[in-house]
């Protein structure tokens, strides 16, 4: 889902610092140097910013960049400190709980992460900020082994995304998991209506498809069997994916 929200208000106006005008060229100077992703200087550029600033819509979203350019660096715990600061200074605005929760899990809290996607629900669950939490709890509690509650928020994401072919894939993976090899493939089936070129897509269908002949019994399945299975691991093949290999050696080469 491209829907990684980038909160990253690129293209915000200075009018955040109203009466601070002043501090306009560096605010300006600290988003062309995040834009750029050099982070340690942007670093530097907020915090010289929030050295002098007094309004506190500018210092909120001056530590809302200075968090991204920590995330750039590496460094989500110094981040998730400023998202801390920056929704002390405004609770209302969801969108630094989607940053946070996002930082929370690049540094592996995913407990963590899901209480802010969590709260996020109870203040949006239809629009861009509770579409971008069922998303980040979608693959969570795939991490996390939780399959059948990833399939609940990705089945509630369809209904309110349906043409996102990702979310089909994440489903299908989730499915696999709890052995619905059946309703896997038909996420795949899915998601490849939608991008013809999803070459994970055609694989992973590839291997569910031959996973349900073998799960069913079928040990030693036929190349007549296997050949819409492996059809589909050629085409990932061809289409550059080399961890197919294997799978057609054992199950398309056959004589």
């Amino acid at each position: 889902m491209k829907k990684t929200l980038l909160t990253f208000l690129i293209g915000l106006v200075f009018q955040v610092s109203y009466g601070q005008a002043e501090l306009k060229d560096s605010f300006d100077k600290g988003v062309k140097l995040l834009q750029s992703e050099s982070y340690k200087k942007a670093v530097e550029s907020f915090t010289d910013i929030l050295d002098k600033a007094t309004d506190d819509r500018l210092k909120k979203f001056c530590l809302i960049y200075r968090a991204f350019s920590y995330n750039g660096l590496g460094e989500y715990q110094k981040a998730i400190s400023d998202f801390d600061k920056a929704i002390a200074l405004d609770p209302a605005d969801i969108a630094s709980y989607t940053d946070r929760g996002k930082a929370k899990a690049y540094l592996k809290d995913l407990d963590g992460a899901k209480k802010d996607f969590e709260h996020i629900l109870t203040k949006d669950s239809i629009g861009d900020q509770g579409q971008a939490a069922l998303y980040y709890l979608g693959k969570i509690s795939y991490q996390q082994g939780l399959y059948e509650q990833s399939i609940k928020y990705y089945d509630k994401l369809i209904v309110l995304t349906p043409k996102d072919a990702e979310l089909y894939f994440n489903r299908a993976a989730a499915k696999g998991m709890i052995m619905d090899v059946a309703g896997s493939i038909k996420d795949y089936d899915k998601a490849i209506e939608l991008k013809p070129d999803y070459t994970e897509a055609y694989a992973n269908r590839g291997v569910a498809k031959i996973n349900l002949l073998t799960s069913k019994g079928n040990i030693k399945p036929t190349k007549e069997q296997t050949s819409d299975g492996c059809a589909d691991l050629k085409k990932a093949q061809e289409m550059g994916d080399k961890t197919v290999e294997d799978m057609i050696y054992i199950y398309c080469n056959k004589k």
